[in-house]
């Protein structure tokens, strides 16, 4: 039998707009940090995860 995949939905705040989110990301020195800025950025921007973790290197489950 094959492996079922729960997939959850993400649903990001909107503390900061999109251009904060992108400043602070390229902004950001800390490497850590500047990824975690990148995830949000991209996932406000309304791409899928699979698609953030294509473009960061971050596993699906960790994102």
């Amino acid at each position: 039998m094959g492996a079922v995949v729960m997939s959850k939905v993400l649903k990001i705040e909107t503390h900061l707009s999109l251009e904060e989110l992108e400043i602070s990301y390229r902004a950001c020195k800390e490497p850590v940090l500047r990824t975690h800025y990148q995830i949000i950025w991209l996932l406000a921007k309304g791409m899928k995860t699979r698609d953030v973790a294509a473009a960061t290197g971050y596993s699906r489950s960790w994102i």
